[in-house]
């Protein structure tokens, strides 16, 4: 089928430079030299923290802020991973030429969200800074080695297209990730708090009422391990503030899962294990039902092959405005394309179906079914 699901590749535009771990020379995207420079600039408002959990927020959003410009700016070789690692590489020669308090703590707000392979330099790069200086803040050390207890969480939304996840750490707090599972998985941001209760409150208070439960089958967190970070360009600022604490503190949870023997379910992305008849024929039979005549079999088939591929298994048969708003854009983008405008007026029913079939609120199902019908 012709859908054109995600955006075409990038140009990018690169000098050479050198890998901040590796020997050997490799390419790096113009926009490197000036978000590095700018945030190599900031350091110093690390000083104003007084908590690890106000540092490592504050690292967050210093390079959050320069991750969102370089996207507003539209440039290219938007390669974030690598990205941190230039980062790095920078910050590590500043251990040994400006060691400072600043950067002390920086390298801790670095190293508490910093993925696996970046770890051994940072780790270096703080060794270097503790020798060469003498009255160091004492607490950014509570950052350098964060774990997962194991124990998680999980919420959803009234619609259960929006998954929240909330995980215990070693170091006071938890840690909330927010995963829109409207169409391809996608992290909507994250953030560390107290405990359980102040992280479901602050997630009901953007997607409603939910209550947090303790999480026994690990499949129910299988939004949160498809969630991919691939740059689409639209990113918002809260996603991009916890780009790399994100993957880290779902890495850190892996890991404490897998120890428990109850490890997270395997990536998927979930495109060849659907098949559209086990929805084509039940909708179809409501159809009948509802207004007596059986719809286009083709058609149907097609929109639910549509509709099927790439959901999380257990939300096929949701829907919400969010999806609502992704499946227009998705069967919009058939051009050409013989039954779009057949897709297109079927949509309404198709939502009316699945809220009805979820038990939702007729206010709900109605504000859905109007929205499928603009």
């Amino acid at each position: 089928m012709p859908v054109s699901r995600g955006r075409k590749p990038k140009k990018k535009n690169k000098k050479k430079s050198k890998s901040p771990v590796a020997s050997e020379p490799i390419s790096f995207p113009y926009w490197f030299d000036e978000a590095i420079e700018n945030i190599i600039d900031g350091i110093d408002g690390t000083l104003a923290c007084e908590t690890a959990r106000g540092l490592e927020q504050a690292t967050c959003e210093l390079l959050g802020a320069e991750l969102k410009r370089v996207l507003d700016e539209e440039n290219d070789g938007l390669d974030f991973d690598l990205f941190f690692a230039a980062l790095v590489g920078e910050v590590s020669v500043l251990a040994r030429t400006e060691p400072s308090e600043a950067l002390w703590r920086f390298l801790h707000g670095l190293l508490a969200i910093s993925a696996p392979g970046v770890v051994p330099v940072l780790r270096s790069s703080i060794t270097r800074v503790n020798a060469a200086s003498t009255g160091l803040s004492e607490w950014p050390r509570s950052l350098a080695n964060i774990e997962a207890t194991g124990d998680v969480w999980e919420m959803r939304d009234v619609y259960g297209t929006r998954l929240a996840v909330i995980a215990a750490y070693g170091y006071p707090g938890v840690y909330l990730f927010d995963v829109d599972m409207s169409g391809l998985c996608e992290p909507a941001g994250g953030g560390v708090y107290d405990n359980v209760e102040q992280a479901a409150e602050a997630w009901r208070k953007k997607h409603g009422d939910a209550e947090p439960r303790m999480v026994t089958d690990t499949e129910r967190l299988t939004g949160l391990v498809g969630c991919g970070f691939l740059v689409n360009g639209d990113e918002s600022r809260t996603v991009l503030d916890d780009w790399y604490r994100f993957q880290r503190r779902r890495e850190d949870l892996e890991a404490a899962l897998k120890k428990r023997k109850t490890p997270l379910p395997p990536y998927r992305t979930f495109f060849d294990d659907a098949d559209p008849a086990e929805m084509a024929r039940p909708f179809a039979v409501w159809h009948i039902e509802r207004y007596g005549d059986e719809p286009d079999p083709v058609v149907v088939e097609d929109f639910a092959e549509e509709w099927m591929g790439g959901l999380v298994p257990d939300t096929r048969f949701l829907a919400s405005p969010d999806r609502i708003r992704y499946y227009q854009d998705v069967i919009g983008d058939w051009r050409d394309h013989l039954h779009r405008p057949v897709a297109q007026a079927l949509m309404p029913k198709w939502v009316r179906w699945l809220g009805e079939r979820a038990g939702l609120p007729s206010a709900l199902v109605e504000g859905m079914v109007a929205k499928a019908t603009k």
